[in-house]
């Protein structure tokens, strides 16, 4: 059977696998049982442990975030963020003002908004995995007061106990952009109520946007007395003409002695299963966090080798890979 080529058509979609570390924290909470906040998790099937996660929506929140402070603080980008407006709907207290062409959230986001007795709506061109903790959580709990020392004006009256569910973790996130899809809308996503398409500069301007936040990501729960870091300690990067999220299941860590090691044979079947269809690849590791670092060096896609980049010189390759992209109409 005839192979399909990566040479047929321009790039639809650029696919990031991220591994991120979180020492001690509750990135994500769930319902709080008691005193006890506790953390996502999500059951093995073998029901024999739990794995914590953040969900996809808290890490586009901090995407988000990161983003809009982007653009606060660096007036060289024409973008600006939607300005937030109260809705009618109780399941839905706050909306944007649903305009991709003027606002870049509203385009790589999405939004939801009713108009004039009909609801506009945009599916975000940013597709993300939940983050998921790749070991068991241990059962492990922050003990914490709030201390009644001010009122009572006695150490011994002690104040009011609670717990928190934390991970010692390694979490692992896929990121898919559908690059056809950004700059680009029908008449139903947006309240314009036609059909548009902004210039090739702007439309890649965004996605080097986005991917450009990953470098200063940050979130997660409780960060007053858990700063955790949210920035890639891993990230693999393709080009790709078809839009699968390849890196979904290709990132796989387990510890020896203290260490962290990459399977690398699993990441390079899936890169070898998709060589025809990936038109750039980049990689980036930060120095340290894998024990096999070198391995990852020698990997090698149609027989050139990988560049292996540390990660914030592959983030800005990315955006420049982006930024000579042709996106498709």
């Amino acid at each position: 059977m005839e192979k399909l080529s990566a040479n047929r058509g321009n790039a639809r979609a650029i696919v990031m696998g991220v591994l991120l570390k979180i020492d001690v924290g509750n990135p994500n909470a769930g319902w709080p049982e008691g005193t006890v906040t506790v953390i996502k998790k999500v059951e093995r099937p073998d029901g024999k442990a739990s794995h914590p996660y953040i969900s996809g929506q808290a890490i586009r929140r901090y995407l988000r975030d990161t983003l809009d402070d982007i653009l606060k603080t660096d007036k060289t980008f024409r973008e600006k963020m939607s300005p937030l407006e109260k809705s009618e709907d109780p399941k839905a207290p706050v909306v944007t003002a649903g305009d991709p062409s003027e606002f870049i959230d509203d385009d790589l986001f999405g939004f939801m908004k009713a108009v004039k007795g009909k609801t506009k709506r945009r599916e975000s061109p940013l597709r993300v995995s939940p983050a998921f903790g790749l070991f068991p959580y241990a059962g492990d709990r922050d003990l914490g007061t709030r201390s009644a020392l001010e009122l009572a004006e006695k150490a011994e009256a002690g104040g009011a106990i609670f717990e928190t569910e934390v991970t010692n973790n390694v979490f692992r996130t896929t990121f898919l952009v559908e690059l056809d899809r950004i700059g680009r809308w029908k008449k139903y996503e947006t309240i314009k109520d036609s059909e548009g398409e902004l210039k090739q500069d702007r439309r890649r301007q965004r996605a080097r946007l986005l991917v450009q936040a990953l470098k200063y990501l940050w979130g997660g729960g409780r960060r007053t007395r858990m700063l955790i870091d949210m920035t890639p300690q891993f990230i693999v990067y393709a080009k790709l003409v078809r839009k699968v999220p390849i890196f979904l299941h290709a990132l796989s860590v387990r510890m020896e002695d203290g260490k962290y090691y990459l399977d690398v044979a699993l990441l390079k079947q899936v890169l070898e299963d998709y060589e025809e269809d990936i038109q750039n690849l980049v990689v980036g590791v930060r120095s340290g966090f894998l024990a096999n670092e070198v391995e990852i060096r020698n990997l090698k896609l149609m027989e050139r080798a990988v560049e292996v980049l540390s990660v914030g010189h592959a983030i800005e390759k990315m955006a420049d890979d982006i930024a000579n992209t042709d996106l498709p109409s």
